[in-house]
């Protein structure tokens, strides 16, 4: 249970009221929910549905992480760096990497936010900590679209993300 926060399932928690705030108690839980989830990640949802104009989630990601490519054709999006320290990887539509963006909650030789200010294929590469980020963009929801060229098969799914890994942690000036 989190503060503030109706479980909707063991992943994902919903703001209660007009006011929702946000600890760091809560952003520690949220974490937790993650490691302890079947699918690997746990958000606190911020906004009030899917039909609303603007949409906020804290997302926490574990360690080995890493969410198929996808794209929301409606908007860019923002990402801010609340705990740990990930990559934002971007791709072009053909699935070629566009350099790395690194974010850390500290600030340690990376920026704290980006803005995608256009819809851009992209996922997220957690590179050390509990990784936890204030996604935000415009509703309303319609769905995500996923990257066809992201391998479908798990072994080929495996070294492609490992691929990513490299290429995160090579963009990484701490590394």
């Amino acid at each position: 249970m989190i503060e503030g926060f109706t479980t909707v399932n063991p992943s994902v928690f919903t703001g209660e009221g007009d006011g929702v705030t946000v600890t760091a108690q809560a952003v520690a839980a949220v974490c937790t929910a993650a490691k302890l989830a079947p699918n690997g990640r746990a958000r606190l949802i911020l906004h009030h549905g899917a039909d609303d104009i603007l949409h906020e989630m804290i997302i926490a990601l574990p360690p080995t992480s890493c969410d198929h490519p996808h794209i929301n054709f409606r908007s860019g999006k923002s990402f801010m760096a609340l705990s740990g320290r990930f990559a934002v990887m971007r791709f072009t539509d053909e699935g070629d990497l566009l350099p790395p963006v690194i974010l850390d909650a500290a600030g340690k030789n990376a920026a704290i936010m980006m803005r995608l200010r256009t819809p851009v294929w992209h996922t997220i590469i957690p590179l050390e900590g509990e990784v936890a980020f204030l996604e935000t963009n415009s509703g309303p929801f319609t769905g995500n679209f996923f990257a066809e060229w992201f391998p479908a098969e798990d072994g080929e799914r495996e070294v492609y993300t490992e691929n990513l890994r490299r290429a995160a942690r090579e963009a990484d000036t701490r590394s």
